[in-house]
């Protein structure tokens, strides 16, 4: 077995924010649909336990956004995204589904400002990465859940504050697990 120093390829990656090429593109469209297959299922679980609280939703929204910006980058972060609250509206996902599209594209790119900045080789890179498209998101969603749901902006606070914890402590782990796992396979 060989140990190699070279430094993390998702690493070399951060020094372009934008790529155009057509593995990208398709790649943000395709894993837009793989999204929201997965938040399909998790938001029907989430919204069995009580609607305004989305964990594994957030979990599952905060990797995937986390995942695709930082290994295809913009547009396909924000591809991905927009292809999710699209299906999203259209399949009823949410009664706050509209308010996903500027989440998912806001979330995305702020995601790419923080790994274009950081190296990601480090956790706590991933977890700023994830803190600040976590608290975009929510607030996007949180504005949702005020204005259609007419929820007490007490309420919506602690659920957008408690989704978004959630968000970032679960996605950190995995998009950093992932991201590392998909490195050391030679995959990205």
């Amino acid at each position: 077995m060989s140990v190699t120093t070279e430094p993390n390829k998702i690493a070399k990656l951060n020094t372009k924010l934008w790529r155009t090429d057509t593995k990208a593109l398709v790649g943000g469209v395709i894993l837009g649909i793989v999204s929201m297959l997965l938040q399909q299922v998790s938001m029907r679980i989430d919204s069995a336990i009580w609607t305004p609280l989305i964990i594994l939703g957030g979990i599952t929204w905060a990797t995937l956004t986390g995942l695709i910006t930082l290994i295809f980058r913009q547009p396909a972060g924000i591809i991905m995204g927009e292809t999710q609250a699209v299906i999203a509206i259209a399949t009823g996902l949410s009664p706050v589904a509209l308010f996903f599209i500027p989440a998912n594209g806001l979330s995305s790119a702020a995601y790419s400002l923080v790994a274009w900045k950081l190296s990601m080789e480090k956790w706590s890179h991933h977890f700023l990465a994830q803190l600040v498209t976590n608290i975009v998101g929510n607030i996007c969603v949180g504005y949702g859940l005020y204005v259609i749901l007419k929820l007490p902006l007490k309420v919506v606070i602690i659920s957008s504050s408690i989704t978004a914890a959630a968000g970032v402590i679960g996605a950190t782990i995995l998009t950093k697990t992932i991201a590392d796992r998909l490195h050391k396979a030679g995959l990205v």
